[in-house]
């Protein structure tokens, strides 16, 4: 899953708009075999403050069912946190940009601010925000001052000063580095060290989002420079330090790292913030949501994220279970690579989009607990446009939108064009249920389309890692991606010809025009409306088939402390959790 977080996560509302005309549906037998099979037997898809002065409090908008006991809290003892996918690497500069990286890497590592449940920047490694009202920013947005914390260290006593940052910022503008994203760095001029614990960034151009693009993310966050400093930019993707990070900033500091089983993290004893309420978590990699299931069942597991809807009511029976429901400003889509001829044609990308149920798969799977899209951006995004409606399910149209595009029906049940049968290849992340559910169901769809849709999953960090970026072997490609507090930069990511996630090889000159006006313009007015432009360009050119945003189900077992952040990641205020007794 990737859920690109604060800058760009990559996790998970008023509702919106269903779309117009909608068809009332009902599952034929058929169909109904199809979601028995593949909900049953999910997972069986081949391979497939932070400091002192951060705020904190409920977002207000999270639903949580509990069904335990209260007892006082055990600060002895070692939470397990569940991850059905397993970092790339643990280097916070790194690619690729997956969710549980961030899960992990936030417990490591602390960039200067956080975006806490309010969504509000609130320091972290810093002592404030900078704003022209405090003179941090100049008045013409070019140049940004920001004081560290003179607290701040590392997690062997080394101070944390400017220089780790200016560091971090050359690294991740090195040509020879894998950086998961240059967005905000890009735009510096000049960097300059005020003092070890001040510095001063001048930018080429106004960039009204250039704290939450560049500072207030867990991916990239900070390096510390007594590792990077001197090391060579050629051997940075290769650093041992990625998977054994010797130096860490966060609440924890890394201990192991057993490849497929477990990742262990201990207190950091030189974490400025508030001190750590358990001594050790162990993030256990369990790559198959069934598997999980169990181990919440027997307690062997305190942490679930993204908990498949379908089993919400075993979740909620379980004793000292807390289930978290929560609205995100997120977007599950199944992305179109352009590289494949037969879909660069729009009109069988529309038929495609066209010819899923997505509502069906809102009711049946995701219990009604996920809103329709019509581009990709969700409600809850400043930058969605409300004129928008999500496409119907309309088999008709859609054949007839193929048949336009030169496709006629063959005697083995597929379309054919120049004696070539439509054949598309599906994937996405191997081992989880509701994901296995709903491409089994898209391939019944596109089966009534006349497309023969084959399926192939693979594990996570092989997906994002390899699989995705390579743009072969797929043909759509199916993730959520979470947006945080400036979600214009999801769709620069994902959509602009030059982003670094455009893994479909999407191409569209307007789009780029007004993504580049956007970045530039300080009237969030302005953006708004150039933002709901690109979205109606999105809507129609369909470089992704939009599905949902559903809410995210998360579950914690005997554990207090834990917050749903919609605009961070879970760890986010990781150093509260505490095993109950």
């Amino acid at each position: 899953m990737s859920k690109n977080k604060s800058s760009s996560i990559a996790r998970h509302d008023t509702k919106s708009a269903e779309s117009r005309r909608r068809r009332g549906w009902t599952f034929v037998a058929g169909l109904s075999a199809v979601l028995t099979v593949t909900v049953v037997g999910c997972g069986t898809t081949s391979n497939g403050s932070s400091s002192n002065n951060a705020a904190s409090g409920n977002s207000g908008n999270t639903a949580t069912t509990t069904n335990a006991t209260a007892s006082a809290g055990n600060t002895s003892g070692t939470i397990v946190d569940g991850l059905f996918e397993e970092p790339g690497n643990l280097n916070p500069v790194l690619g690729p940009d997956m969710t549980f990286s961030a899960i992990v890497d936030t417990s490591l590592y602390r960039n200067l601010f956080m975006v806490n449940p309010q969504n509000q920047l609130v320091p972290q490694m810093a002592t404030e925000v900078p704003t022209v009202q405090n003179g941090g920013i100049s008045k013409d947005g070019l140049t940004y001052t920001f004081h560290l914390n003179p607290n701040a260290k590392w997690s062997n006593g080394d101070p944390f000063t400017a220089k780790d940052v200016q560091v971090t910022y050359q690294i991740i503008m090195n040509s020879q580095v894998n950086a998961v994203s240059k967005l905000g760095w890009q735009d510096v001029q000049t960097f300059t060290i005020v003092n070890p614990h001040e510095f001063t960034v001048k930018l080429k151009r106004p960039d009204p989002a250039f704290i939450e693009n560049a500072l207030s993310s867990s991916l990239p966050g900070i390096l510390p420079a007594s590792v990077f400093g001197s090391m060579n930019p050629k051997n940075v993707n290769t650093a041992s330090f990625n998977h054994d990070p010797t130096v860490t900033n966060g609440p924890y500091k890394f201990v192991s790292w057993v490849p497929g089983a477990s990742i262990t993290v201990s207190a950091n004893p030189y974490w400025m913030g508030p001190k750590p309420k358990t001594q050790t978590i162990q993030y256990k990699i369990i790559p198959d949501q069934n598997t999980l299931l169990t181990n919440v069942k027997a307690h062997a597991v305190n942490v679930w994220y993204f908990d498949p809807i379908t089993e919400l009511s075993q979740i909620q029976a379980v004793q000292g279970a807390d289930v978290h429901l929560t609205p995100m400003p997120a977007f599950e889509m199944a992305v179109v690579n352009m590289r494949n001829p037969i879909l660069q044609d729009v009109r069988v990308r529309q038929a495609l989009e066209l010819a899923i149920d997505r509502q069906a798969i809102v009711q049946q799977i995701y219990k009604g607990k996920a809103t329709l899209l019509a581009a990709d951006q969700s409600s809850m995004s400043w930058t969605s446009n409300p004129n928008l409606q999500p496409y119907p399910y309309d088999l008709a149209k859609a054949k007839q939108l193929m048949a336009a595009a030169g496709w006629k029906m063959g005697p083995n049940g597929y379309l054919q064009k120049n004696g070539k049968e439509l054949t598309l290849t599906y994937s996405t992340t191997a081992g989880n249920s509701v994901r296995s559910a709903t491409e089994r169901l898209i391939q019944y769809w596109f089966k009534q389309l006349g497309v023969n849709l084959i399926i192939k999953n693979y594990p996570a960090n092989e997906y994002f890692g390899t699989v995705l970026p390579s743009g072969k072997g797929w043909d759509l490609g199916e993730f959520e991606f979470q947006d945080g507090t400036n979600p214009v930069a999801a769709t620069q990511q994902l959509f602009t010809s030059t982003g670094a996630q455009n893994f479909g090889g999407f191409k569209n000159s307007t789009v780029d025009q007004l993504i580049k006006k956007v970045d530039v313009t300080t009237s969030k007015s302005q953006r708004q409306q150039m933002m709901q432009q690109v979205e109606s360009i999105l809507h129609t050119q369909l470089p992704a088939l939009w599905y949902y945003a559903p809410d995210e189900v998360d579950t914690t077992v005997n554990l207090s402390g834990y917050q749903p952040n919609p605009w961070s990641v879970d760890t986010w205020n990781v150093y509260d959790w505490q095993l109950k007794n």
